[in-house]
């Protein structure tokens, strides 16, 4: 299971956010704790999830708007990337998540 603990509420809300507005049923399962990582592929579909969210949140970010009260948008957004890399290393993906910034901006 994803750890946002009660302090990382935020970057949870966040994650949420972006997981609806791009579409990513798979974020939004792992995120809220219904699912877990079950193969590579769905390692590499949240990697990439991960790096599209930050780009999305960089452009909300700079036309100043204010995601459910949360406007500091990167830093809460910072706090995931702590949590992701966690998780992906806990559920043993750790070099998929290495590689993803990588893939996602080829």
């Amino acid at each position: 299971m994803m750890n946002f603990n009660e302090y990382n509420q935020p970057s949870k809300i966040l994650v949420l956010h972006y997981a609806k507005i791009l579409n990513c049923d798979l974020a939004r399962e792992i995120a809220c704790g219904n699912s877990d990582l079950s193969s590579k592929k769905e390692a590499e579909i949240l990697a990439y999830f991960f790096w599209q969210m930050t780009d999305q949140a960089a452009i909300d970010e700079n036309e100043g708007k204010v995601i459910d009260g949360i406007a500091d948008l990167q830093s809460w957004l910072q706090k995931a990337l702590y949590i992701f890399a966690g998780y992906f290393k806990r559920q043993g993906y750790e070099v998929v998540w290495s590689e993803g910034y990588d893939q996602y901006h080829q």
